[in-house]
């Protein structure tokens, strides 16, 4: 179950609205996702899987990955790991989705490129937060794509 309450109180002030890249097999989480990060005045763009999210990647690098870990085709530790062998794409913050928070998996978030990561389920209110932090540092220290 998703906790979905959506706090005013963390809703962006960019003069933009960043885009996150969600990549997530699942349409009802995407779906969920999507909902919640639009109305905090983001954009949301959906991959399926590795090989898709690639793809978008090369049309237009996202401000912010939203990654699921256990992605198919290309195993999302394995997708964290060439986003951030790319230069062009090293700087973008990804947010890990991970189905059990053990220490293991959360090292593996840290050891593949991942900035921080979330617990399934989501709680949509943390969510918000870390991709509020997320979008806030790139824009700050990397090259968010769009102008601030």
């Amino acid at each position: 179950m998703l906790y979905t309450q959506v706090p005013t109180i963390l809703l962006p002030f960019f003069t933009f609205s960043p885009t996150v890249l969600v990549v997530d097999e699942s349409a009802d989480t995407y779906r969920l996702i999507s909902e919640a990060i639009s109305a905090a005045g983001y954009v949301a763009v959906s991959a399926r899987n590795g090989n898709e999210a690639l793809k978008c990647m090369d049309t237009a690098a996202p401000d912010v990955i939203l990654l699921n870990a256990t992605s198919s085709l290309i195993d999302g530790f394995e997708l964290g790991r060439r986003i951030k062998s790319m230069p062009a794409w090293a700087s973008i913050p990804i947010l890990f989705m991970i189905e059990k928070a053990n220490r293991s998996q959360i090292l593996s978030c840290f050891e593949n490129g991942g900035t921080d990561y979330l617990s399934k389920p989501l709680c949509i209110p943390e969510m918000l937060a870390r991709l509020l932090t997320c979008a806030t540092a790139r824009i700050h220290t990397g090259q968010p794509s769009a102008l601030v």
